[in-house]
Order: C-alpha cells, then structure tokens, then sequence
C-alpha cells in the first residue's frame, strides 16, 4: 500500500467506526457485555490508541531516527502485519493500562467521535509530508508488537479501528 493508498484507508476505516458508534442509541452506546468493552469504551481505546501516533508522527524525522533507530528490516505487507497481531492477542497479548478505556461521560458519543475523527485528519497531514522511503526506514515502538517500520505502524491503524468496529458489532448481537 503507498502513502496515498494508507491515508484513504484511514480516513475510509475510521469514518466507519465512528459513523458506526454515532448512529447508536444512546442505550446501545454505553451497553456492554460482561467482560467486553462498549462502543463508548471501544470509541475511547481507539482515542487513546491514536494520540501517541499523532504525537510520534508529528516529531522531526531526525528525531524519530535518535530516538528509535533506523529499521532493520522490510515493512510487512498488510496482511501479514495483521496476522502478526492477531497472533499476538490469540497468545493472550492484551491493551497496556495506558491504553485502556474509560468510562466516559455524557456527550462522549459525537464529540468523541468528532475528535477522533479530527486526529485521523491530523494523521494524514502528517503522513503526506513523509516520503514512501521514510514510511520504511523509520520506525516506531508499538507496546504489543515491538519495533515496526512508520508503514507497518499504519497498516496496524487501519486494522485497529476494523477490529474495534467488529468488536462493537459483535457486541450488539
């Protein structure tokens, strides 16, 4: 996937969550099943997910290279990032602490996604000022996946918010 393809992705995968969580009643917003997180609690993970992306993407090049090291290897391709994470979760990998949701307050449902969907936009921004070289020399710490490459990060964006969609959907059967 090049950059352009990534950022339509994004903008395409997150505006369904969101479209998804805006158009439940207020009722099925907050509802959860023992053990599993509400579409409040899934809309507020992937919140807190995206930040630190935004926040690693918006530092100097240079930097991301001091602090993270240039990647030692090639960028997987979508589906075997997906593979990879998925593995990681079947082997009992869970959200670190940081990462999980909050019960969130009255009118989280459209302000919340409104944000989210506002950090996405800043995501891509950022992304189109990187080159398709960048996306795979660069890399980031993902706290389930170890180092990946700035492509691999956002290949594993994308899937995050299909996940959670599906996480809502199943959760609302």
């Amino acid at each position: 996937m090049n950059k352009q393809e990534i950022i339509q992705r994004l903008h395409t995968q997150y505006g369904q969550f969101c479209e998804l969580v805006q158009n439940l009643s207020p009722e099925a917003f907050i509802f959860h099943r023992e053990g599993k997180w509400s579409a409040a609690q899934q809309l507020d993970h992937l919140i807190r997910s995206v930040r630190p992306v935004v926040l690693g993407l918006s530092l100097p090049s240079f930097l991301l290279r001091l602090i993270f090291g240039r990647a030692k290897h090639a960028s997987q391709d979508y589906d075997t990032l997906v593979k990879t994470y998925q593995a990681a979760l079947a082997n009992g990998g869970k959200s670190p602490k940081a990462y999980e949701p909050k019960v969130p307050g009255e009118g989280f449902q459209s302000y919340g996604a409104e944000k989210l969907m506002q950090m996405i936009a800043g995501l891509d921004r950022l992304l189109d000022s990187l080159s398709e070289s960048e996306l795979d020399t660069l890399q980031a710490p993902h706290p389930l996946l170890g180092k990946l490459t700035l492509r691999e990060l956002m290949y594993f964006t994308i899937y995050h918010a299909q996940h959670h969609q599906r996480n809502v959907e199943m959760g609302l059967a």
